[in-house]
């Protein structure tokens, strides 16, 4: 099983490979992006693609960005998608303190990641220490 990071200069490649996974998250949003622009992000490092999986087949595609308050900087998991009741194939290699995600974030001097997600992953991540801090609640106009 392998955890990477992908270089920008490999995501066309990967790309064909990784988007209906990435689409089934973005279909949750409520149109502030879409999958293209996401590819366009990831392309122009402004967001990272991190995989999980084997020769045959990827477990789990995850895009973060960086978020830089004044006083700290998180790593924000933005997307998330696998294939259907895979979780126990990736959750505990992704969450690993020694994982290429942790080490990448310390490196960076990451305070803490963050999630913004369905109500479904509190359960999920408090597994692994994530807390409810906040709900995000949007209105039309």
């Amino acid at each position: 099983m392998k955890f990477i990071l992908v270089k920008e200069n490999h995501i066309d490649t990967l790309w064909p490979l990784v988007k209906d996974l990435l689409k089934k998250a973005v279909d949750y949003n409520l149109g502030e992006f879409n999958i293209e622009d996401i590819r366009i992000w990831l392309l122009n490092n402004q967001m990272n693609l991190w995989l999980i999986g084997n020769e045959d087949e990827i477990f789990l595609a995850v895009v973060t960005e960086f978020v830089i308050y004044p006083r700290e900087t998180r790593l924000r998991i933005v997307l998330g998608g696998g294939k259907k009741n895979n979780i126990k194939k990736w959750f505990d290699i992704f969450w690993d303190k020694d994982s290429i995600i942790h080490r990448f974030a310390r490196e960076h001097n990451v305070k803490r990641f963050e999630v913004v997600g369905r109500e479904g992953w509190i359960k999920v991540l408090g597994r692994v220490g994530f807390k409810k801090y906040s709900t995000v609640l949007t209105r039309e106009v």
